[in-house]
């Protein structure tokens, strides 16, 4: 049988999911709008900066100002929504896996369990779907987050001097960088 890649893996959640399916690409979704919402604020802060450096009319300032608070704050709270539906739809995955998994060990023949014993096996499934779970429910919107990121950070390179926006493009390269290696071959494994 050859290696499973990431489409294989989850068109297996999908199965387990069911209807709960619908949850995880929404929370995705959800996710990518609040990376979105998240980084104009920096946008308002040039702004804000702009104003007062070329001596323009002051009464803007807290326009801006109160708009990066308030997008700042809705941003929380859409990502938080976004948890929301990928942690419903993980801890379905996660009980309908523990269920099948335990409907198949139950067929198995009790030589099995003198070898490893219930505990092993309960132990295996228990890590198995609570891996699965902290995969759906943490890791995917936080890979549409960093999927999604450097795209609106190259927007802002346009909104703003581009110079300003090379320097601020190399600490989300090294923050991408890091997101990616913690969900790496390391996370997969768990999987297993």
């Amino acid at each position: 049988m050859g290696k499973k890649n990431d489409f294989d893996y989850m068109k297996l959640i999908k199965q387990y999911a069911g209807g709960h399916y619908v949850l995880i690409t929404l929370g995705r979704i959800i996710a990518a709008i609040s990376a979105i919402i998240v980084l104009i604020p920096y946008y308002d802060l040039w702004k804000i900066i702009s104003i007062v450096v070329n001596n323009e009319d002051t009464s803007q300032i807290s326009f801006y100002a109160w708009q990066a608070v308030i997008l700042t704050v809705s941003s929380l709270l859409i990502y938080i929504a976004a948890l929301f539906c990928t942690h419903i739809a993980a801890f379905r995955v996660q009980a309908n896996m523990r269920s099948s998994l335990m409907r198949r060990i139950i067929t198995l023949p009790l030589g099995v369990f003198d070898e490893d014993g219930t505990g092993k096996i309960r132990r295996i499934v228990n890590d198995s779907t609570a891996a699965t779970e902290t995969f759906i429910a943490h890791q995917l919107p936080d890979k549409a987050v960093a999927a999604i990121t450097p795209i609106g950070l190259i927007v802002l390179i346009f909104a703003f001097d581009w110079k300003i926006g090379l320097m601020c493009l190399i600490p989300a390269l090294i923050g991408f960088a890091c997101m990616m290696s913690m969900m790496g071959k390391g996370m997969q494994e768990k999987m297993k």
